[in-house]
């Protein structure tokens, strides 16, 4: 599979920055989670993918769909992608421009796993240090993850702190086997 990443980023910033000048990036953020819900249905995947129809004639379909919801910039930016073929990249760019506003306003999205939920005490604690270094208006959830043993294992981005058993014994592992 094509990591659509690096197609999608320069889609990002460019609607980005026009959102940011007009001071409607959190208005143009909601359209594009609209329209990234939109596009992984099994209906409009299939149409975005569709070769017997014009990409035109599909983006204003998408269009349609939630057109009540669109602005000018979100609306340009699927005509945009329909004429350059690329009306696959529209969740990549979402997440790509999520990640753009969350720079922005310097925060994250922290995903925390756990093997068992952490007492409140101890979920506060997690949450004011995470708080204090990726930003105060950070999103932070809580996982459920039993294959991790014990310990956590921190997600924010496309980094993550491994401090799980399970992390540990794999270190192990690849040490023994170098």
């Amino acid at each position: 599979m094509i990591e659509l990443s690096p197609l999608a980023r320069p889609y990002a910033k460019a609607v980005f920055t026009a959102a940011l000048d007009i001071g409607q990036h959190h208005e143009v953020a909601a359209q594009l989670s609209i329209l990234s819900s939109i596009s992984q249905t099994t209906e409009v995947s299939s149409l975005i993918e569709d070769p017997e129809l014009s990409k035109n004639k599909i983006a204003q379909i998408i269009i349609g769909l939630c057109k009540d919801d669109l602005s000018e910039i979100t609306i340009n930016t699927i005509e945009l992608l329909a004429e350059n073929k690329r009306l696959n990249l529209i969740n990549t760019i979402f997440i790509s421009y999520q990640e753009l506003l969350e720079e922005h306003n310097k925060t994250s999205s922290i995903v925390v796993n756990v093997a068992s939920l952490p007492s409140a005490d101890n979920k506060k604690t997690i949450m004011q240090k995470l708080s204090t270094s990726y930003g105060e208006g950070s999103s932070i959830e809580f996982v459920e993850d039993s294959s991790i043993m014990g310990g956590l294992s921190i997600k924010i981005g496309d980094e993550t702190l491994d401090l799980s058993i399970r992390g540990k014994v794999k270190k192990l592992v690849n040490q023994l086997n170098f």
